[in-house]
């Protein structure tokens, strides 16, 4: 099983063109032996944690699954954007293809879910490209470096970490993201 490891590290300091503030993060890809294969920094929104739906607000740390579904979200260039149906209907389970065929949904990207709360998966909850919190509503972006405002080369990490879950089995992954950790002083 590998695991892509999320730990939450701050919110940036600066705020987007839209006021918007990012969380960024330290992202891990590790093996079933936690052997380190990909490092990257994640970036969401810079809100509060949430499950609740229709909020553009980060998601709860836990741990979630992978599936792959259709999208209209900023994803990989190559093999991931304006696909064939055909070449990916096998891929996708039957309750999502109409994303595709009725709504237009061309992308292909990495849904998140959690068996635990099935409720969540309708929040349509992506790892896909952003630069900064405005670009994620509730989803999670990964890149290559990092600003005072977000996170940067977000088209090559994607890329780089679709084709690997495409390589291995998007089965063979969870995603576990833990929460900002507190700097205040013990005992405060």
């Amino acid at each position: 099983m590998y695991k892509l490891l999320i730990q939450r590290t701050h919110i940036s300091k600066l705020a987007d063109a839209k006021g918007e503030k990012t969380t960024i993060g330290d992202a891990t890809l590790l093996d079933s032996n936690n052997k380190v294969l990909f490092k990257y920094f994640s970036g969401e929104n810079g809100s509060q944690s949430s499950d609740e739906r229709g909020k553009d607000h980060r998601i709860m740390p836990r741990t979630y699954k992978l599936k792959w579904n259709f999208t209209k979200t900023a994803v990989a260039k190559n093999g991931y954007r304006n696909v064939r149906f055909d070449d990916y209907k096998e891929l996708i389970e039957p309750k999502y293809h109409e994303r595709y065929t009725k709504w237009g949904f061309k992308n292909v990207g990495l849904l998140l879910y959690t068996p635990m709360l099935p409720s969540f998966e309708s929040r349509c909850i992506f790892i896909h490209i952003m630069n900064t919190g405005k670009d994620v509503e509730g989803c999670i972006g990964l890149g290559k470096g990092k600003n005072d405002m977000g996170i940067v080369d977000s088209t090559s990490a994607i890329a780089e970490f679709y084709d690997f879950v495409k390589k291995h089995g998007v089965e063979n992954f969870e995603v576990q993201i833990n929460e900002v950790r507190s700097s205040a002083p013990a005992g405060l």
